[in-house]
């Protein structure tokens, strides 16, 4: 199970099947939000469409050796920090591919957002939702 600042971080359900993450209370920068953890694996890239899509895209990406991709795949239902969403102008930075820290002082009750560009070694292939018209994570 990743762990959770809960002490300053809330899920917000904002549709049936999307939730977010969202600051509690004021947080300075630096701050410790969480991390991510899962049961370590290594995945073929050639063969990665064996996966179900949904664990996929909840895995976390250590390290590529050539095809193959080491990565942590989440052994229960994503909860808390786990809900952290892209954005091309995040509040939040990745640090050794599993450390989520504040990126600046973030506001209560701001969404809590980090750049998957940066730590997701293998590309997802999608348009971002950002205004950024070629911008694809």
């Amino acid at each position: 199970m990743s762990y959770t600042n809960d002490e300053a971080i809330e899920v917000r359900a904002i549709s049936d099947d999307h939730q977010t993450i969202h600051a509690r209370i004021d947080i300075p920068k630096d701050t410790l939000l969480g991390f991510f953890d899962g049961k370590a694996m290594l995945i073929d890239l050639d063969r990665q469409s064996e996966l179900d899509d949904y664990w996929w895209r909840q895995s976390v990406h250590l390290k590529l050796i050539g095809r193959k991709l080491l990565c942590l795949l989440p052994m229960e239902a994503p909860a808390g920090i786990d809900f952290l969403n892209h954005s091309c102008r995040p509040n939040t930075r990745v640090e050794d591919q599993l450390y989520v820290f504040a990126d600046r002082d973030i506001a209560a009750g701001e969404e809590l957002t980090a750049d998957y560009r940066t730590f997701d070694l293998v590309p997802q292939g999608i348009r971002c939702w950002c205004p950024e018209p070629l911008c694809e994570i």
